[in-house]
Formats: C-alpha cells, sequence, structure tokens
C-alpha cells in the first residue's frame, strides 16, 4: 500500500529550524547554507587581499586564490566542504554568481562609449587590432603545425581555435579595472589603453559571436546558424533604431539637474532581463542581450549614471567575487603535469599568445616613439586577464559545452591567476604617472618675470566656487601691464561611463560629447573676462568628468600643458553665515592633498569665508602673514602683485620675528630680506601698503594676535610651510586639524572661528 507521504514530493528545504537544531538535524538548509559559503568566500578573499594588497595585487587575484583554496585542489577535498558545496547548493550560488555576471557585463556596456571609437588616434587603432589579430594568427598557425605531430585527439584538437581566440582577447572592462586598480585611468597612457582595448573587444566581440554561430551549425545544422545570425542582426538594428531614440527621449525629458524619474530605471532594468532570454532564444549566451542593451544607453548623466549608481556596488562587490570564485572552484590542480601532450602543447599555446601580444602592441607604439618603459607597461595592461577571460574558460569548459577538457579549463584559471598577480607588479614598477610632473623649470609667482602675464589654473567643483575664485582673480590685479592668463578647469564625478572625458570648450572640434556641460561656469568668466578686457589676456575654460580619486591627473597635466605658475583650488569646507560647517567633501580634500603632492607649479588653497565681490568704492583689505621661508616668498610676491596696480587694494604685511633670531643664519633667511626689503621701503609702484614686525616667543603668542586681527581683513594669504620648525610656531602643529593648509592656514580657517575673513594658503612648487 503506497500512503500519502511517498507520493508528495518533499517540500524543499529553505530555512533552518534554529542554529541549536541545525546542527544537531544533520541537514543543509538552502538558505543558511548559502550564507555561509559566502561568509566563507569573502573570509578568504579578503584574508589573502590583505596580504597581497601592499605589492599592488588586484582583488581579482585573492578571489580567483579563494576559488582554488575552496575547490577540489586543496579544501574541497575534505569531506565537511564537499558537504557545503554539494552540488545541490553549487546550482544556487552558481544561478547567483551568474545574475552578477550578466549586471557586471550589462553595467560595462553602459559605461562604454562607443563614439570614442570615430575620434581614435592611429596609435590606438593599430596597437588594439594589432594586439588582437597578432596573436590569433600565431596561435592559429601553431595549432595547425604541431598538433598533428603531438598526436591529440579528436576533441583536444576540436578545442585549440576556442581557446587561441580566448587567449588573445583584450575585453574593455577587464582594462578598466586594472587601469582604476593601478590609478593611471586618467593618465596619457590609461587614455591611450582604453582606447586600444575598445577597438580590440569590438574585433573580439565579433569573434566571439562567430565562434558561439559555428558551435549551433556543428552541432544543430546550418539553418540554425542562419536563424541565430539573422536574429542577431534584427536585435542589434532593433536597439540601435528603436530603443537608443527613446533612451535619448528620456534624457530629453529629464530636467537638467534632476534625476531619471524611478520608473524608466525599473522599465530599462526589466527590458535587461528580457534581451537576456531573447539572447539565449538566439542560441547566443544570456550575456549577449544585456550587454549590447547596455551599449545603446546614453553613457555619463543623467541616466547611465543612475542606472550604474543603483546597481553598480552591489554587483561589484557582491555577486561579481561570487562569480569570480564560483568559476575557479571548477579549477583541479592535480590535473595540471606535463607528461601529457595536450598540457605540454596549451602551456607553448599560452606562452606564445602572450608573447605575440606583448610584440604586436610594442611594434605601434615604438615606431611612434613612444618610450620603451611605457610601451611594455601599455603591453602588459592590454595582456591583462580578467573576469571575462575565466567566464569564457567557464563557459565553454562546462558539461553542457565541453568544448574545453578539464585539464585545459585548470590550466587555462592558473594562467589567468599568474597573469593577474604578476601584470600590475611590473606595471607599477615600468611607469609612474607622478615623474611627468617634475619640475624642471621653475614655474611659480616668484620666478616669473616682472611684467610678464601671469598663468593661474583655477578648479571649480560647483557653482558656490565661482564667485570666490572671479574675486580672488580681480583682486590679483590684472592690468594691461601685467595681465593674466586664466584657464578654468570644472571637475566633475564621473559616474554612468567608463572613460574619463576631458572637454575643451575653445576646441569645440575635439569635444567628446554633444551634451552641454559647464554653461554656467563659461557664462560666469566669459562675463569675468569682458569686465578686465585689459588685463586678461586669455581665457580657456575646460570640463573634465573623473573619478574623484584621479582628478589630480586632470588638474597637473593641464597645468603642466599650459605652463600655469599657480593652480587655485577651492578647500573641502563650506561654513554658513552663522559660522558653522554648512557641508564637507573629502573627496575635495583627498583631490587637493594630491595636488599638493603631484603639482608642477606653485598651488594656492583657498579657503571661502568672506565675500563674494570686491566693493566697487570702498577699499578691499588683504593681509600677508609673513614668518619666512620658500612659501611664505611665494605668498608675499602674490599680495605684493595685488597691491601694485589696484588702489582700492589696502595690503598689510605682518612679519612674525622671533625674539632670539640671530640675523641671516643661511640663504632662505637672505631671500626673506630681499623679498621683504621693497614692503618696509613700501616702495611698490601705486600700491598702499603696512608693515607691522612682530615680536614673538612662541606659537601661542603667535595664535594671540593672529585672532585678534582676523576680523580686521577681507582676505589673508600665507605659506603653507608644511613641516618647517621654526620658534613662531612651536606648539601649534600638535592642534592643526588640516596639513594641508599649514599650521596658520589651519588657526585662520578652524571652525570655531565665527569670521568671514577669507584664506589662500600658498605652497611654492617644489
Amino acid at each position: 500500500m503506497i500512503t500519502i507521504s511517498e507520493c508528495v514530493e518533499v517540500p524543499y528545504k529553505v530555512h533552518s529550524p534554529g542554529l541549536w537544531n541545525w546542527f544537531h538535524s544533520g541537514n543543509m538548509f538552502s538558505i543558511p547554507q548559502l550564507e555561509l559559503q559566502m561568509m566563507i568566500i569573502f573570509a578568504i578573499t579578503h584574508a589573502s587581499h590583505y596580504i597581497l594588497r601592499p605589492y599592488g595585487v588586484p582583488q581579482f587575484t585573492s578571489q580567483i586564490i579563494a576559488g582554488i583554496i575552496l575547490g577540489p585542489s586543496l579544501l574541497g577535498r575534505f569531506e565537511p566542504f564537499k558537504i557545503l558545496f554539494d552540488v545541490r547548493s553549487q546550482e544556487i550560488i552558481g544561478m547567483l554568481a551568474a545574475f552578477g555576471h550578466v549586471l557586471f557585463l550589462y553595467l560595462s556596456g553602459v559605461k562604454m562609449d562607443m563614439k570614442v571609437l570615430k575620434r581614435m588616434g592611429r596609435k590606438a587603432l593599430y596597437t588594439g587590432i594589432a594586439c588582437i589579430l597578432f596573436p590569433l594568427i600565431i596561435g592559429t598557425s601553431l595549432g595547425v603545425c604541431l598538433k598533428r605531430s603531438w598526436r591529440l585527439t579528436k576533441e583536444e584538437a576540436y578545442s585549440i581555435p576556442y581557446l587561441t581566440s580566448f587567449h588573445s582577447l583584450t575585453p574593455f572592462p577587464v582594462v578598466v579595472y586594472l587601469l582604476e586598480n593601478l590609478k593611471i585611468l586618467n593618465s596619457e597612457l590609461g587614455q591611450l589603453g582604453l582606447s586600444a582595448a575598445l577597438v580590440s573587444d569590438a574585433i573580439g566581440l565579433l569573434l566571439i559571436v562567430l565562434a558561439i554561430l559555428s558551435i549551433n551549425g556543428l552541432e544543430k545544422g546550418n539553418f540554425d546558424v542562419i536563424f541565430s545570425g539573422g536574429s542577431t542582426i534584427i536585435y542589434i538594428l532593433t536597439l540601435v533604431i528603436v530603443f537608443r531614440p527613446a533612451m535619448v527621449w528620456i534624457v530629453k525629458q529629464t530636467p537638467k539637474g534632476r534625476p531619471v524619474k524611478t520608473v524608466y530605471i525599473h522599465i530599462i532594468m526589466l527590458l535587461m532581463l528580457v534581451c537576456g532570454l531573447l539572447s539565449h532564444s538566439f542560441n547566443l549566451t544570456i550575456v549577449f542581450g544585456p550587454f549590447f542593451l547596455g551599449l545603446v544607453v546614453p553613457d555619463g548623466p543623467p541616466l547611465g549614471s543612475a542606472i550604474v549608481n543603483k546597481f553598480n556596488c552591489f554587483t561589484e562587490h557582491v555577486l561579481l567575487p561570487l562569480f569570480v570564485t564560483t568559476c575557479a572552484m571548477k579549477a583541479d590542480l592535480r590535473l595540471i603535469s606535463l607528461d601529457t601532450n595536450l598540457l605540454t602543447f596549451d602551456i607553448i599555446l599560452l606562452i606564445a599568445t602572450f608573447a605575440a601580444k606583448i610584440v604586436a602592441c610594442l611594434i605601434p607604439l615604438l615606431y611612434s616613439k613612444m618610450p620603451i618603459n611605457d610601451s611594455l607597461a601599455l603591453a602588459l595592461i592590454l595582456s591583462f586577464k580578467g573576469e571575462f577571460q575565466l567566464s569564457l574558460y567557464s563557459t565553454f569548459g562546462d558539461e553542457q559545452v565541453n568544448l574545453i577538457p578539464d585539464k585545459s579549463l585548470s590550466l587555462s584559471i592558473v594562467a589567468i591567476l599568474i597573469n593577474a598577480t604578476i601584470a600590475p607588479i611590473l606595471v607599477k614598477y615600468l611607469y609612474d604617472p607622478s615623474r611627468k610632473y617634475a619640475g624642471y623649470k621653475k614655474r611659480d609667482i616668484m620666478h616669473n618675470r616682472r611684467n610678464a602675464e601671469l598663468r593661474i589654473l583655477v578648479c571649480i567643483h560647483k557653482p558656490d566656487n565661482i564667485p570666490t575664485v572671479i574675486k580672488l582673480l580681480e583682486a590679483s590685479g590684472p592690468t594691461r601691464q601685467r595681465p593674466l592668463t586664466v584657464y578654468v578647469l570644472h571637475l566633475i564625478k564621473l559616474v554612468g561611463r567608463a572613460s574619463p572625458v576631458f572637454i575643451s570648450h575653445q576646441m569645440q572640434k575635439k569635444t567628446l560629447s554633444k551634451t552641454s556641460y559647464s554653461e554656467n561656469v563659461i557664462t560666469a568668466f566669459n562675463r569675468f573676462k569682458q569686465d578686465n578686457l585689459d588685463g586678461i589676456s586669455l581665457l580657456h575654460v575646460f570640463t573634465a568628468i573623473s573619478p574623484p580619486k584621479y582628478m589630480q591627473e586632470d588638474v597637473c597635466t593641464l597645468a603642466l600643458d599650459k605652463l600655469s605658475s599657480l593652480i587655485v583650488l577651492p578647500f573641502h569646507r563650506k561654513w554658513s553665515l552663522d559660522g558653522f560647517v554648512e557641508s564637507e567633501d573629502c573627496a575635495i580634500r583627498t583631490l587637493n592633498c594630491g595636488v599638493l603632492e603631484l603639482a608642477p607649479c606653485s598651488v594656492g588653497i583657498l579657503v571661502d569665508r568672506g565675500r563674494s565681490t570686491i566693493p566697487a568704492d570702498s577699499s578691499y583689505s588683504v593681509a600677508m602673514v609673513f614668518l619666512g621661508g620658500s612659501d611664505d616668498q611665494e605668498a608675499l610676491t602674490f599680495a605684493k602683485r595685488m597691491a601694485s596696480d589696484m588702489m582700492n587694494i589696502n595690503l598689510t604685511v605682518i612679519h612674525f620675528v622671533a625674539s632670539e633670531s640671530e640675523g641671516f643664519r643661511d640663504w632662505d633667511d637672505l631671500l626673506d630680506h630681499e623679498v621683504l626689503k621693497d614692503v618696509k621701503l613700501n616702495n611698490l609702484s601705486g600700491g598702499y601698503v603696512t608693515y607691522i614686525e612682530e615680536m614673538v616667543e612662541d606659537g601661542s603668542q603667535t595664535a594671540l594676535i593672529i585672532h585678534s586681527m582676523i576680523d580686521e581683513y577681507d582676505l589673508i594669504v600665507v605659506g603653507r610651510r608644511h613641516n618647517v620648525v621654526s620658534p613662531q610656531t612651536s606648539g601649534l602643529a600638535e592642534w592643526s586639524e588640516f596639513p594641508e593648509l599649514g599650521v596658520i592656514g589651519d588657526l585662520l580657517a578652524t571652525s570655531d572661528n565665527n569670521t568671514r575673513t577669507s584664506v589662500l594658503v600658498v605652497q611654492q612648487q617644489k
């Protein structure tokens, strides 16, 4: 007799009956099991990354190491881990990881700007073509010549063209990941690498589609190839003709500065899932549909950035590491042995394609007279293997496809691990992006010729910075005899695209986007130029859209290209009218510190706490606090320029002298005397200068005097004097909150001073 319990299927075990009962029941429940798997994966990943991070190894390497440790080579051999990662649970975590891979490729497509292909230089074009075609030719030729003599089986020989193609790829998302990890995304080398990778990825994508179609043809016949190819073409045309204009319409319907409506984001994400099902029905892999959809989404704000903001964090830090680790768990190191012809041939094929890719990259780069170290670094960047290659090896080595033998799959995963570990270390050794900022010439205010133009680069983050910076430029005394050349750099956070954008608004044909950026900045500074036609010889506005941690590259590169003598940076804090801190942006502070370290010229950090305009009728009071040293000499030179030609600016120089000072002790003391000489004699042409000398014994007396005078001036100019020890500031460094401002600058800019006085902290070119 059959009971009811034998007829009814037992429900799937999802939730456990509590931690104590779970341990004693001996059964595995899916949710606790998944949580435990994720905990172990992330623990091993972060532990290995903690060890490897100081050497510049990316976290991707640690994720592969976690997979190999949990795989059949090591812990997977033991019974507890076999139970924890059983077949049923691998399907669950594999499904979650696969969805993360689909979402990652979709977001990679959203970030890509295909219009870059139209504006690409020959160097990037030739490098991108060569770095995929040359290793493909070498690998294919090697396979044809050796596969017969090596006596490979039919299945092993069948896998060689696919392995050769996968070894030759240079995926764009992989290159972006490496450049971000090395923090050279904004460098000249990084920009060239992105352009070359985009060309190579376009060719590689075509090769992958052809490979899938050939597999379908061999397995299902020519009709299936025609159906798959035709459906793919119709799908791509539909995306370009229908969905691309629809998304552009969404962008136009979104008011400037406002977020995209949530309903549009939900519709697009639902469409992404539908596209995955469609590509699967075309007999392509499920990732191609979402990836092509991502390509037609307008990158950057407002739509691309909104999509990336919503989904990138969870995808990049949770789902994608699971995918990399689960793929790496398929590697079995016990299968790797040189006793078999297949593995020996695979090793030769790996080395040959890697060497061919390096050589293919070096030839066009060296021909264009690029330095050998930089050329080799770029070749290693384009040869980097990452998540995309790992997914291909895993997919084509899956039991259902079975185009790559288990031995070749394990060897390929180990090769990716070695490549992902060594390549970043070598690139970091070969390429130092900061070395191009080394100052071989004096580019500062102090060494600028007396009647020559002064070139200033000012940086703008938000509209609040504009009046403050314009006020400083007006106070710097632009005249026909001593003109200013002003370069304005509007810095915008990069969200929703992979490639940074740099726009010169004076060279429309080189503009990287038709999107209107920086209109308010352009309007405000054009009005400033019209008000000072005699004193402004040139004014150019630029826009840089890049990640905050790489913005110093844009600032320093532009300052170097334009031979600027001074970079003006807004301070990262904003105060309200009643003296309280209104907002604080740590990313801006990081940028300021980075520019101070790398700058090829002098740098000024402008702390705005005062009025936004210079009164037309009344005088504008400027004080310069002088203690001595190169930074104070530079600050005083700039302050004297303010007073020399504008009658409505009153300059007061306050010289703090140590009570135990002993005349001229070194060269700096002599320079201090020279730069102060005309101030003491009030010998500045057309300017009114007051010189005050204060004798102090220690930092406490200096602080008392500064606090008593702070409200008497509209602007106070000081030198940074970082790490300079002197009696005048003794005891103050311990209380300094912002080292980038120096001791005196920090004392003037602290939040407990309820003042309207702005501060300019100057550091002379190092």
